[in-house]
């Protein structure tokens, strides 16, 4: 189980999605960023190709670039199912309610006992389990890329690799500061780079924390625009004690 902020919030990491076939990783040393092979069962993967193969295809770093940043602008709200696999081999699911910037809610399926919420300032952990809440600061923490606005990615230079591969856009964002370590790599299902930029899905995503360890996680189902009911991403810090009074 996991059972502390850094561990859960490390586990918030990767993925793209398909109805049937799993999506298979395999992080590149020198770039962090890897290429989905989608196969029925996880076979060899390939890394992502070079810059070079990227301005061949007739795009270059600055235009994808500025598409990334144009889909971090125009995306707003997301819902859909979530699965997660942890640097372990263990495999949890869930819902994921977004709401940018600074909002979201990840809901884990039973037997997992935990809910993270983040209110627009702090990541909080609940452990029903242990009945506890922890926090932390958004900023401190790998969901500080996929809360921020576009203006704080583009101003920030917290974006350090942008490329393009089999219709997905894939941008990886660490922290120039390094006060959140690890680098987090997104993947958006980008088939047509002349769509409006509001109709871009968010297929998942992958973090790689400071010590190497590769958490996934993608999504299913997805849902753009809807608004999110405003108290999904409200964490009340006494939501256990009604229980604890009840054994005394």
């Amino acid at each position: 189980m996991l059972t502390t902020l850094a561990t859960a919030l490390a586990a918030l990491s990767t993925g793209w999605s398909g109805n049937e076939a799993h999506a298979a990783f395999d992080v590149n040393a020198d770039t962090g960023l890897a290429i989905v092979q989608e196969t029925q069962e996880a076979q060899e993967v390939e890394t992502l190709p070079p810059a070079e193969a990227v301005e061949q295809s007739g795009r270059g770093e600055a235009v994808e670039r500025a598409r990334a940043l144009e889909i971090f602008a125009a995306v707003e709200t997301l819902q859909a199912r979530f699965r997660q696999v942890n640097p372990d081999g263990s495999v949890s699911e869930g819902d994921i309610a977004l709401s940018r910037p600074g909002r979201v809610r990840f809901a884990y399926d039973a037997p997992s006992p935990l809910l993270i919420v983040a209110d627009g300032s702090t990541v909080a952990i609940a452990d029903s389990a242990l009945e506890t809440i922890d926090r932390a600061p958004i900023r401190s923490t790998p969901l500080r890329w996929l809360l921020a606005p576009a203006s704080e990615l583009e101003s920030s230079g917290a974006i350090v690799e942008v490329g393009r591969y089999d219709n997905q856009l894939y941008v990886t964002l660490e922290d120039p500061q390094g006060e959140a370590e690890g680098r987090v790599t997104l993947a958006f299902g980008d088939d047509d780079p002349a769509a409006p930029a509001g109709e871009v899905a968010l297929l998942g995503w992958y973090a790689v924390d400071g010590m190497g360890s590769l958490t996934q996680v993608t999504l299913d189902e997805v849902r753009l625009g809807q608004r999110a009911d405003p108290r999904l991403f409200v964490l009340d810090d006494d939501m256990f004690s009604s229980r604890r009074r009840g054994r005394r």
